[in-house]
């Protein structure tokens, strides 16, 4: 298959090129060939979105689903233009992470929806002054052997730094530890960074406010590499400080959902681990007011931010590539290149969805 003459973004940068496609694989990028589809012509092809923090959507939630359950969630990600998911759990008690991680790997192994990338753990290291919509009855300090234990699909912990064993934690997991739901000050998560706690949990978000005496771990992202998640429904941040993150530091920004089981449906009472969450006007939060996720996907934050005045282009890396590459996938999803596999957003100029290829092939039922 050969789509020609399409707008395709490489390198942060929309290109006008021919994408060939053999099985599931773009085999080419290549400008004028004498043949292929022309009906897409004049529009955009981005990478397949790229969610790394995902608690659910269509009624489930990670955290409790089945692994049927959890392929009707993947096949909702996908036609919203999400290729590619981390399933992100709750603070939980040993044992249910234990059936959470197997339900999602036992999904992960039938052909349907978006691909699952790896298993993002939010909990049970966070701090109890922070906790947001988490059960606080459930945290405890980051635990290595329990963690070793699961294996290599746990791509993300999030831990707060300020615990006793998070330092050591942090050494042994290098790498795949987010700084989260924290009171720690700009010292603490600065040296967390260091040790390679390179990942900030949604950013303003369950953490102390930026305060121009005590920086936080605000100011620690500000004077480091690390990379911050970002929910950009323009609920959990104000739009003024959406643009400002990314005029100044979009090349380490990660665009999230954090979204929960309400995705995609109407309001009501839903459930965010052993929490009732009340969604109303697409604003999720738990009976006391306290934020409790969102109730959108990134293909919604994506255009929301357009919408607000930030560069189409700098919003699209901040769904694909950036994320992928921030928990160690950007090899396998998050980009047009040769080589990888065919997953492709056709839109129009205004980010409409058009066409959505998975894996190389194009789906029907879209939105």
């Amino acid at each position: 298959m050969i789509l020609k003459n399409i707008y395709t973004f490489i390198n942060g940068e929309f290109v006008k090129t021919d994408i060939t496609i053999e099985n599931d694989i773009i085999t080419s990028l290549s400008e004028n060939s004498n043949n292929g589809l022309s009906e897409f012509e004049n529009y955009y092809a981005i990478p397949g979105l790229v969610d790394i923090h995902t608690h659910g959507c269509s009624g489930y939630d990670f955290s409790s689903a089945s692994p049927d359950e959890i392929n009707i969630m993947r096949n909702y990600y996908l036609k919203n233009g999400i290729t590619s998911i981390m399933p992100t759990t709750v603070a939980l008690s040993d044992e249910n992470i234990i059936k959470a991680v197997n339900n999602i790997k036992t999904a992960s192994t039938k052909n349907t929806g978006a691909s699952i990338k790896g298993i993002n753990l939010e909990g049970p290291y966070l701090s109890s002054s922070k906790c947001g919509a988490h059960d606080s009855s459930l945290l405890k300090e980051p635990d290595i052997d329990f963690i070793s234990s699961l294996g290599d699909d746990i791509k993300v912990v999030h831990v707060a730094p300020e615990y006793q064993k998070a330092f050591d934690f942090i050494e042994k997991f290098k790498g795949k530890v987010s700084i989260a739901h924290t009171s720690c000050n700009y010292e603490t998560a600065k040296k967390a960074i260091e040790l390679g706690a390179d990942h900030i949990t949604h950013i303003f978000n369950a953490m102390n406010g930026l305060h121009h005496r005590e920086p936080g771990v605000i100011g620690a992202f500000f004077d480091t590499k690390a990379v911050a998640e970002l929910i950009c429904d323009s609920i959990h941040i104000a739009d003024p400080l959406l643009r400002m993150m990314f005029s100044s530091y979009g090349d380490r920004i990660a665009i999230i959902s954090d979204s929960m089981a309400a995705t995609g449906l109407s309001d009501g009472i839903y459930k965010l681990g052993n929490l009732d969450v009340y969604v109303k006007n697409c604003v999720a939060s738990l009976e006391n007011g306290t934020l409790a996720g969102s109730a959108m996907n990134i293909y919604q934050m994506l255009r929301n931010l357009v919408k607000i005045g930030v560069k189409k282009e700098k919003a699209i890396l901040s769904a694909t590539q950036i994320p992928a590459d921030s928990v160690g996938i950007g090899n396998i999803c998050g980009k047009i290149e040769e080589g990888r596999k065919a997953d492709i957003v056709l839109t129009d100029s205004e980010l409409n969805i058009v066409k959505i290829i998975h894996n190389g092939i194009v789906l029907d039922n879209i939105l």
